[in-house]
């Protein structure tokens, strides 16, 4: 069965049986306690606790999910994997632990046609109920239940502040010659002999921190199924990366090998290459994942996981021939076998190649260098640790933490590649050390940022002549070092690879002020390059902020300052958009609208202001159309200094209680904005491009907050806005203008379902089952319930048959209803099924008295069509079949 064979007959399965299919949410999650989705039961956790309301009482998923703890595992394991799939069916307060169990073991036997002799159980060491059912309604022998204790069989095994219960798991047993041959060899054995297939949990409580159990509103079912592991098994193969859909990318990497870097791979001849290839799959649909949600690579957060996968996926690229970044080319391989199950991996397939090839990219121009240093550094070490004869090394080697934080900091190795490529050559690494430069690190970052600040009173400051800003003009400027700041102190010099502040007595770089974020760029000279990453006032100086990347400076030095002008560019355009919005919101808002405060950036901006209350969407598309309108109109935007008084006699804008000079700098954009400002702007209005409104909220009592984006920032946005849009086209199937009337038809339908299972549950209730039960005749020595329902549909008449067949105990229920024309089920109990009872036989004669059809499995069937006239001759057929099933 392939993979998106087993996706179908999973959800198609449980469809089938009442529930609910429901897309994967993100893999990200909005929850403060997880960076990923974990398990199928996370968007759900609400539902279970009773603080929200189920989607529907009986629901199945295919949920994405991502874990990080089995990272270096991952490759060399044939399971473990950083995303993966999980198959899973809940139950919000209807049905429980008989129905569920039945529902696992039909679809493992029935479906997946696994042999009921290669299963094992496994249950809660108190769940008496749960082995009664696994032993006598489903005929496990006992001596396959095996009773487990909390840290195996409870879900979650560690305590939390959530829903959770007792669980039952279906194993796989691989037979003893792959085990471990103790006698005593299980399910709870830790050896490859059994496998976990099916987890089943019984969500009943809710736990407190010291233990205490609370039950649940409503208990529930939450199962989980490992979609890989479940393929890995249906395909017969040793690891989970060699099914059908993760071969493909496996393949597709091969074919890269060849094309672009020369090399022909071949899977299955060495060990190496088969483990990274395997990571470069793994990671590569995690990558793929992340980025069709929308994730970028960050230094934090789901970023950093991003980064983490495709860092340590291009190093084992590098192990097996790479000459270049090539994931980005593996990528594409994800969407052409997974885009059926998850269509947003082909929408944002763009997005997605791109972000990930500019990371590669970006991370290959410093990893050469870094990987030479951490063999350079290896060497070293080796030889230092070696005896003087050439021995062995005496005790472990470990990378200190130093050096180890430079690695990631000046040639971006993460820590956990460092601690890989360390663990290759049998060392370790002083990860202490790592966190202590880390935080030595952040320190010099809060002196940079404040401790250089003027209005800090520091000392430094007051020593420095005033740095000459030439920005406003150009984006290079030749100058000298005036003074180097490390640490909050003056320095002499600055080495290789050592952080710090260089002042010089004149620079293009604008120092973070009035909001607008400061420069990035690079100071050059003889024999050095410094890397600034950041630029801060410091008194009337100027620091800028950084390391230096290539050989050393000292004061007095000549310099090139060089600011990176496609990021000014981007904060310009950001800048002058914030003028505009200004304007905007005092013409649409009201006159009385101040600015509170700003953050202009090169990918966004905030502005803070006066009002008291929300802006409401139709003000907020109309400042939208004010300030594009302006755009188009590509406005001059004139700079003036003028003396403070009659900057304000002319009606210039001062902003939140600044102090001034007395000769100020004025921009004004033609007739719509005046203000004084000091900061970087565009020449006209129309190189802004554009801007986007993203978002309108509170900040405190009587402050408003917008967060808008311009230029190409705002392209980005409207192209991810319109791809999201166009995912949610596919899945609904119609065009982008009917998406709002496809949903609320889909809501209207929705309510009309729900009308229905009402009135489907009232007439379950007007029906007595005890009558239904005291009409049973024998038939064969059989007990024999028949009878037509007015009404009923097949829901209804299931309902009937499970609850019928519960009280009997051994018996057989016919039951039909009219309410969908002809509906007939037919339902034997398990102890029967021996003696030649089949509930699909049986249903299937019945069915053809009535002029109709169907069939299903021994012990539950189902039929319809044919004429309802003939619908009470046909269910009085009933014991004439079952007597010649049973022999009678």
């Amino acid at each position: 069965m392939k993979c998106q064979q087993i996706r179908d007959s999973f959800l198609g399965f449980f469809e089938d049986r009442g529930h609910l299919i429901l897309p994967s949410t993100p893999l990200v999650t909005d929850d403060p306690t997880t960076l990923f989705t974990v398990a199928g039961m996370q968007p759900f956790i609400g539902a279970f606790r009773g603080e929200e309301k189920a989607p529907a009482p009986r629901v199945v998923t295919n949920q994405k999910c991502a874990r990080m703890g089995d990272l270096e595992r991952v490759g060399h394991s044939p399971m473990h994997h950083t995303f993966f799939e999980m198959l899973g069916n809940f139950s919000f307060g209807d049905y429980f632990k008989r129905e569920a169990i039945e529902f696992a073991w039909e679809y493992v036997v029935d479906v997946l046609h696994i042999p009921t002799d290669d299963l094992w159980i496994t249950v809660f060491t108190e769940d008496d109920e749960a082995e009664e059912i696994w032993n006598k309604r489903i005929g496990v022998p006992i001596e396959r239940i095996v009773r487990l204790g909390r840290g195996e069989n409870w879900w979650p095994e560690e305590r939390w502040e959530g829903p959770c219960g007792p669980c039952t798991e279906i194993h796989l047993d691989n037979g003893p010659e792959v085990g471990c041959g103790q006698p005593d060899c299980g399910p709870d054995c830790d050896c490859p002999r059994f496998v976990e297939l099916w987890n089943l949990v019984f969500q009943m409580y809710t736990e407190a921190p010291d233990g205490t159990l609370t039950e649940l509103p409503a208990p529930g079912v939450d199962t989980g199924m490992g979609f890989e592991r479940l393929a890995m098994i249906l395909q017969g193969k040793q690891f989970s990366t060699e099914t059908d859909e993760m071969w493909q990318i496996i393949q597709r990497t091969i074919e890269i090998a060849r094309e672009d870097w020369g090399r022909e791979l071949a899977y299955g001849q060495d060990p190496e290459t088969d483990t990274a290839l395997r990571v470069i799959c793994d990671h590569a649909r995690g990558a793929a994942m992340l980025t069709a949600d929308g994730v970028a690579p960050t230094n934090e957060g789901a970023g950093y996981v991003l980064r983490r996968f495709l860092r340590r996926a291009y190093r084992f690229g590098l192990e097996i021939g790479a000459d270049g970044p090539f994931m980005h080319k593996v990528l594409p391989a994800v969407a052409d076998v997974m885009g059926q199950a998850y269509p947003e991996l082909h929408a944002r397939q763009d997005f997605s190649v791109g972000v990930v090839k500019a990371e590669e990219e970006q991370f290959a121009s410093t990893l050469a260098q870094g990987m030479e240093r951490i063999g350079g550094l290896i060497e070293m070490l080796q030889r230092k640790h070696r005896p003087q004869t050439g021995g062995l090394a005496i005790g472990p080697v470990q990378i200190p933490g130093d050096e180890a934080f430079r690695l990631y900091d000046t040639f971006g190795l993460p820590r956990e590649m460092t601690v890989e490529i360390a663990g290759d050559h049998g060392m370790t690494v002083d990860i202490e050390g790592f966190e202590a430069a880390m935080a030595r690190q952040r320190e010099r970052s809060r002196a940079a940022v404040t401790g250089l600040s003027i209005h800090g009173g520091s000392t430094v400051a007051t020593k420095l002549a005033a740095t000459e800003f030439t920005g406003y003009d150009a984006i290079s400027a030749r100058g000298s070092v005036q003074a180097i700041v490390v640490e909050g102190e003056l320095a002499e010099s600055l080495a290789d690879g050592a952080e710090g502040a260089l002042v010089l007595d004149r620079t293009p770089f604008y120092a973070e002020r009035g909001g607008q974020l400061g420069d990035h760029g690079v100071i050059s000279g003889d024999g050095f390059h410094f890397e600034v990453t950041d630029t801060q006032p410091l008194g009337a100086a100027v620091a800028h902020i950084g390391r230096m990347v290539e050989g050393a400076v000292r004061g007095g030095d000549a310099v090139t300052a060089t600011v990176d002008e496609d990021r000014r560019d981007a904060v310009r355009r950001h800048h002058t958009a914030t003028h505009l919005l200004h304007a905007a919101l005092r013409q649409v808002v009201g006159g009385h609208v101040k600015q509170a405060g700003s953050l202009v950036g090169p990918d966004r901006l905030r502005f803070d202001f006066s009002h008291h209350q929300a802006v409401d969407h139709d003000a907020l598309v109309q400042i939208e159309e004010h300030v594009n309108r302006w755009i188009l109109e590509d406005l001059p935007v004139d700079i003036e200094f003028m003396d403070l008084d009659e900057a304000r006699d002319a009606g210039a804008v001062a902003l939140f209680d600044e102090k001034y000079d007395e000769t100020v700098r004025t921009v004004r954009v033609g007739e719509t904005s005046f203000e004084l400002c000091g900061g970087i702007h565009c020449c006209r209005t129309g190189e802004i491009g554009s801007v986007r409104v993203l978002a309108e909220s509170s900040v405190a009592a009587g402050t408003r907050r917008i967060e808008a984006v311009a230029g190409m920032a705002a392209v980005r946005h409207s192209r991810h806005a319109d791809e999201r849009l166009l995912a949610l086209s596919h899945e609904l199937n119609c065009p982008g203008d009917e998406i709002a009337e496809r949903i609320g038809a889909q809501r209207e339908r929705i309510k009309e379902l729900e009308r229905e299972v009402e009135q489907a549950r009232q007439m379950s209730a007007s029906i007595s089952v005890p009558d239904l039960v005291a009409s049973a005749t024998e038939v064969a020595g059989v007990k024999l319930v028949t009878g037509v329902i007015e009404g009923g549909d097949r829901e209804v008449l299931k309902g009937l048959a499970d609850e019928i067949v519960e009280k009997l105990g051994s018996g057989v229920v016919v039951l039909g209803g009219d309410a969908d024309g002809v509906a007939l089920v037919a339902k034997v109990s398990q102890d029967l099924i021996g003696r030649g009872g089949h509930a699909g036989n049986l249903i299937r004669e019945v069915a053809q008295r009535a002029g109709g059809g169907g069939g299903g499995a021994p012990h539950f069937a189902q039929a319809g069509g044919g004429d309802p006239a003939k619908l009470a001759d046909a269910i009085a057929a009933a014991p004439e079949i079952v007597a010649a099933q049973l022999g009678g």
